[in-house]
């Protein structure tokens, strides 16, 4: 687990001064996915060498998305977009992007921010992870089961916004912290 206290670990609401910082940590996300997606359609290397990620400025221009930064400390830690776009009208939020920069995976990080996302925005959720990402797979599995008591979904699905590559789709209720 994480060497620093729970309490040094923020989830923090980004604004437009941050898109430039989130757009930067968004290449080394893509990177990271390129260990277990590097040999998919779309996943080559660029030849400048430089990773790139869709733009997500509509995180910050469009009502019904909400980035979020990560920070262990007053360090940058990673990133969390979330929407409400799903592969079904009956979600309430989705997680669009989930990123923790190397240095803190693997020690917690990411399951209490997780948890904390889906304390603060109840409702029905949607997580959909590419199945070659089996690192993420099992990190989503574990930390959408011990949240909600094992009381989850997963199904393999076709997604519109990916023809050639179906994801893992957990769906799962976060209650409201006083129920």
């Amino acid at each position: 687990m994480l060497k620093t206290p729970e309490a040094n670990i923020h989830l923090v609401a980004a604004n437009l001064n941050d898109y430039p910082r989130l757009q930067n940590l968004a290449r080394f996300y893509v990177y990271d996915m390129s260990r277990y997606c590097g040999f998919l359609p779309g996943w080559d290397c660029p030849e400048t060498g430089l990773y790139e990620c869709y733009d997500c400025k509509k995180y910050f221009t469009e009502k019904e998305r909400y980035p979020f930064l990560i920070r262990v400390d007053k360090e940058l830690a990673g990133f969390v977009l979330i929407n409400k776009v799903g592969t079904t009208p009956t979600i309430d939020w989705n997680v669009g992007e989930f990123f923790v920069i190397a240095k803190f995976q693997r020690q917690g990080v990411g399951q209490q921010i997780a948890k904390r996302l889906w304390q603060q925005f109840s409702g029905h959720w949607e997580v959909a992870v590419i199945p070659q990402n089996k690192r993420g797979l099992n990190f989503w599995r574990n930390t959408i089961g011990e949240f909600s008591k094992n009381q989850f979904s997963e199904t393999v699905t076709p997604v519109s916004y990916d023809l050639t590559n179906p994801r893992i789709i957990f769906h799962f209720i976060a209650k409201e912290r006083n129920e």
